[in-house]
């Protein structure tokens, strides 16, 4: 009877260890889950187009109710050449692109603000020394251009302008504006003076003084000494 339960007893243990034998290597042969290492495609570094080094403006660009030159370098994508621009702006807006040149050309022969007058301005262009300015008088809102020609002198506090149309030709004139009074008138007076025949009407006259009623333009040369008044 001993050696009967005896027998019982080891088998159950023999049976238990086996089991136990069992459950560790069922739980070894468990596969953990496999970590990849996920290599992500990295953007491609887009460089940032090369900056030209430009220095500043050589004249002013600031226009009175809130107009302003905007100077601008850039590349002309057909001829592959470096261009330079004046574009008239107001805020953020661009009205009219007013010169363009190749760079680096001189920042006087681009142009540059002669006189602001309110609603119009007068933009130069100079091409060294003896030559004659060129002007336009442009109007701020469109870009329009008013008139142009030759430029004798100004007067932007009183909004007066003299200046040539179509000098050195058979139909050149000397003309005054008034822009304050939207008058124009042409100017004969000068025409047969000494300095206009030696260095033309625009190194000869200026404009004096003017005033409410009156303009008054005046010979600049030692050669001749005239002086006339013109009503506003």
């Amino acid at each position: 009877m001993r050696k009967k339960t005896f027998a019982l007893l080891l088998f159950s243990i023999v049976i238990s260890c086996s089991k136990k034998k069992s459950e560790v290597t069922n739980f070894s042969n468990i596969k953990s889950p496999i970590t990849k290492n996920i290599n992500l495609k990295q953007t491609p570094r887009i460089e940032e187009p090369k900056k030209l080094e430009i220095e500043p403006y050589d004249f002013d660009t600031i226009l009175k109710n809130g107009f302003h030159l905007s100077y601008r370098v850039y590349k002309d994508t057909i001829e592959n050449e470096t261009l330079q621009s004046l574009t008239l702006v107001k805020g953020k807006k661009d009205i009219k692109q007013i010169s363009e040149t190749s760079f680096p050309m001189l920042h006087k022969n681009l142009g540059y603000i002669g006189a602001d007058f309110g609603e119009t301005f007068l933009f130069v262009q100079s091409f060294g020394s003896g030559n004659p300015h060129e002007i336009q008088l442009i109007e701020k809102e469109n870009g329009k251009v008013i008139t142009d020609g030759i430029l004798v002198d100004s007067n932007e506090v009183e909004k007066v302008l003299l200046y040539i149309k179509n000098e050195h030709e058979k139909k050149e004139k000397l003309i005054l504006l008034d822009i304050k009074n939207n008058k124009e008138k042409i100017i004969t007076d000068f025409d047969n003076l000494e300095c206009t025949h030696t260095g033309g009407l625009r190194n000869c006259i200026v404009i004096d003084t003017v005033t409410k009623n009156e303009i008054i333009i005046k010979t600049d040369s030692e050669e001749d000494n005239l002086t006339k008044k013109y009503n506003r």
